[in-house]
This record gives C-alpha cells, structure tokens and sequence, in this order.
C-alpha cells in the first residue's frame, strides 16, 4: 500500500517564477532520493500539495516541510492509502494556476485561492481536484 497525505499553506510573500521553478527543482530532487511522488499546486501565494510514498518517509517529509520558513498555515487536508500511485511518474508534477487562462474542470478553482479552506469539510473533493491534474497531464 502507498500512503498519501495532501495539505494546503500559504507562502510568506507571493513567489516569482523563477523562485517557483527553483522550489520545484529542489522538491523533485529529493523525492526522487526518497521515493517521494506527488503533485504541487501554485496560486495567489497559496500551495495544495499530494505527497505520495512509504508512510514514515512521507510523514518525515511533511514534519520537515511543515517547518519550511517559506510558508504558514500549514493544514493537513487529508491522508490516507491507496493500491497505486496517482503520480507514479512524477517525483513532483507542479502547475502554477495562476497560468491557467481556462480549464474546464476546475473553473471554479481557477477563481479561488488554494488556502482552499473548504477542502477541510470535504477531503474527498480536495482528493479528486488534485488527482485530476494528473488525469488530464496523460
């Protein structure tokens, strides 16, 4: 089984792309050495994130992410396991939806911030929303 955990944070002050890209290259490097797979959602100074691997290294990663001086308001969404990876090729898939002119499956997202608050009552939808990237990045 692969665990799973998803969170949302705020950065401390809204992200260039270049510091994006930097943060994206440090990220897919070391889950590459940990076995790490997942996804990282950008917008509006907000992140979302699916870690996916073995459960002590991912609760490892998340312990020393959680103490990132980069961002705040750290929130677990939701965690869990699942049969395969939804990200098994990606050591970190990354989409800026600040870049998003027009996705139709998450128009409504587009719209709002990635504090996503509202994923709290519903760890379900935060699941498919996130999850979906890769379904449309196949």
């Amino acid at each position: 089984m692969i665990f799973y955990l998803i969170y949302v944070s705020s950065a401390v002050q809204l992200l260039l792309d270049e510091e994006l890209l930097l943060l994206l290259r440090q990220s897919q490097t070391k889950n590459l050495n940990l076995g790490i797979t997942g996804m990282l959602l950008y917008k509006g100074g907000n992140f979302m994130q699916m870690l996916e691997g073995e459960e002590q290294t991912v609760r490892e990663l998340y312990a020393t992410i959680r103490k990132d001086p980069r961002h705040h308001n750290v929130l677990t969404i939701i965690t869990g396991s699942l049969k395969a990876r939804n990200f098994k090729d990606w050591s970190m898939g990354f989409q800026n939806m600040d870049k998003i002119a027009d996705l139709p499956n998450y128009k409504y997202y587009i719209k709002e911030n990635l504090t996503l608050y509202s994923f709290q009552d519903d760890a379900a939808q935060a699941y498919e929303f996130i999850t979906g990237f890769e379904a449309n990045n196949r």
